[in-house]
Formats: C-alpha cells, sequence, structure tokens
C-alpha cells in the first residue's frame, strides 16, 4: 500500500503518519522540509525561511532516494503540485508501483495559524511542542534541558505565505487525485482524525 497526505501546513500530518506508519506498516518517507532540515543546504534555507518551494528538481531528488525501492509506504507533502504529482506517478509506474489513496486533512487557516505560531522546537532534541495542546513543563524549556525556539517558518507573516502556496500549487492535486481521495476533517481532536482514517483505509 502507498498513501500520500496532503494538507495545509499545521493540518496534523505528521503526527497521523507516525500513527498510519505504525498501523500499517509503512515506511514513513519524510517531507522534503523535514529532509531539507536534515541535510542543513545554505540554498535551501533561503526558501525555508521565507516559505517558497524549493525547485522540483531538487525536491524529487531527495524524496526518491528515500522511497528507493521500498514496498509499502507513507509521502508526507510530496507531491506539492502538479508537476510532482506527475514526476512521481512516473517513477512508480516505472517500477510497477502506483499510489493507492490520497488522504487530504483538511483544515482552516484561522485554526492552521493559531497551530502553527503556537509551535515550538527544541534546539537540543528536535522536539516539537505546541504552547496550547502540549505546552512544555517548563517555560521556554524542553524536558531535555534544551532550549525552545520559535522556527522561521512558524512566524505568522511566513505562515500566511505558506497557505498562499499551498492554496497556489497543492490544492489542484484535490481534483488530480480525485479517484482515490480521502477527505478527513483535519480540525477534530487527534483520535478522531485517525479513526476516521482507519475507516477509509480498511
Amino acid at each position: 500500500m502507498i498513501i500520500l497526505i496532503i494538507g495545509p501546513p499545521g493540518s496534523g500530518k505528521g503526527t497521523q503518519i507516525e500513527k498510519i506508519a505504525k498501523k500499517f506498516k509503512l515506511k514513513h518517507i519524510p517531507s522534503p522540509g523535514d529532509l531539507f532540515r536534515k541535510i542543513g543546504d545554505e540554498e535551501v534555507k533561503k526558501y525555508l525561511s521565507t516559505g517558497r518551494l524549493v525547485p522540483d528538481e531538487l525536491v524529487a531528488k531527495l524524496v526518491f532516494k528515500e522511497i528507493d525501492d521500498a514496498e509499502n509506504f507513507i509521502l508526507d507533502s510530496y507531491p506539492r503540485n502538479l508537476n510532482q504529482a506527475k514526476t512521481l506517478d512516473n517513477f512508480l509506474a516505472k517500477r510497477n508501483k502506483k499510489l493507492d489513496y490520497v488522504i487530504y486533512l483538511k483544515t482552516g487557516e484561522k485554526e492552521i495559524i493559531k497551530r502553527i505560531t503556537n509551535r515550538r522546537v527544541c534546539v537540543k532534541c528536535g522536539k516539537i511542542y505546541n504552547l496550547i495542546t502540549n505546552p512544555p513543563k517548563e517555560d521556554e524549556k524542553c524536558e531535555c534541558g534544551g532550549k525552545l525556539i520559535q522556527r522561521e517558518d512558524d512566524k505568522e507573516e511566513v505562515v500566511r505565505a505558506r497557505m498562499d502556496v499551498f492554496r497556489k500549487y497543492t490544492e489542484p492535486l484535490l481534483e488530480y487525485y480525485k479517484d482515490r481521495l480521502i477527505v478527513i476533517d483535519g480540525e477534530q481532536p487527534v483520535d478522531k482524525v485517525f479513526e476516521d482514517i482507519c475507516e477509509k483505509l480498511q
């Protein structure tokens, strides 16, 4: 089974992917953003800090390297536009595979901004907190003792830019994938979102 999960930034994709990957025994292919942060490329950082899209060729190269020869996997936020979707189709077709399901976590902009601007990350271990839903025990400090910071791409002006990019480039995928699309209300509690996803996949 090959699944793609899409949704605006902050719609809860990461949380659901962990749960889905575990339940259905799928390899989790990290989001392009996570892959870019991992390699720490300076050119890439320029794109991330302004909310702009990184060039498709660079994204495909990194994601396909992660997929390699995996049989069952879940894709996180790739593809993000029609060109990437067609590139992925070709890549999978050459391996006699296809994308089975596309899960869309539908979440409104107001909710997205509230969630993301309250997100904090530990500089030491990378653990993510949310000041509203999952606050740290101690202000601005992780349980490992590391300092909590707000990532550049979690600031409101960048979040709005990312939402614009999502609407312009990623929303057209809903039509492209309509024959295998599963729409889930992403504003529900985490467990209810997961329950709805499992119901549809089974």
